[in-house]
């Protein structure tokens, strides 16, 4: 009989067909959670229209400690949003229109912060 001190964690994990311990599945609770607190308003001063203020934004988000992955994945949901046509019927072309510099402004801020490769 095992006692709990004798058990290793490969013990524990359930089993392939081929008797291999499976890699635990990375959890919503390990996973870090996106801040929400610093993308929203990249997304709001981007609907608004304010090209300054979604460099300010993304800037401000990445020093808060968001990860350049958080907001380039907020970035291409708002670029996603732009090009459907239930957001352009609800918004009406001119917020369509005017979310085009600012939007581009927020790629550029992030590409200018983003790690490079081998440096």
């Amino acid at each position: 009989m095992q006692t709990l001190a004798s058990i290793a964690p490969s013990d524990t994990l359930p089993k392939d067909v081929t008797g291999t311990p499976n890699a635990p599945v990375e959890t919503r609770a390990s996973k870090p959670e996106i801040k929400l607190q610093d993308v929203i308003p990249i997304v709001m001063v981007i609907v608004g229209g304010c090209e300054p203020c979604a460099e300010k934004t993304v800037k401000r988000a990445l020093e808060e400690g968001s990860s350049w992955q958080d907001i380039d994945k907020t970035l291409r949901i708002v670029a996603s949003m732009q090009k459907a046509d239930c957001f352009a019927w609800a918004v009406g072309a001119d917020v369509i229109a005017r979310m085009e510099k600012p939007l581009a402004a927020g790629w550029r801020s992030l590409r200018e912060a983003m790690p490079r490769a081998g440096k």
